[in-house]
């Protein structure tokens, strides 16, 4: 949903540039984005991966600290 509203921003912000003067050629940037974006999503639906299952795929990071990798006495 969130990707949406982006994506809504930018083809506004191209027609935006678009019809102020001078800056037609600026509307290419949020075009290109919105079609990076597009093309984003298509690859992602494809492969089945939602950005919920990417999260919750992330490994768990080891802090450092006390019995953390770093802790000169983990060994003991």
């Amino acid at each position: 949903m969130i990707t949406l509203i982006i994506l809504f921003i930018l083809v506004a912000l191209a027609i935006g540039f678009t019809f102020a003067l001078g800056l037609g050629p600026l509307a290419i940037v949020p075009a290109v984005l919105a079609v990076g974006v597009a093309i984003w999503l298509i690859a992602a639906l494809a492969r089945g991966q939602t950005p919920g299952r990417a999260a919750r795929r992330t490994e768990t990071p080891e802090l450092l600290g006390p019995g953390g990798p770093d802790d000169p006495d983990r060994g003991r």
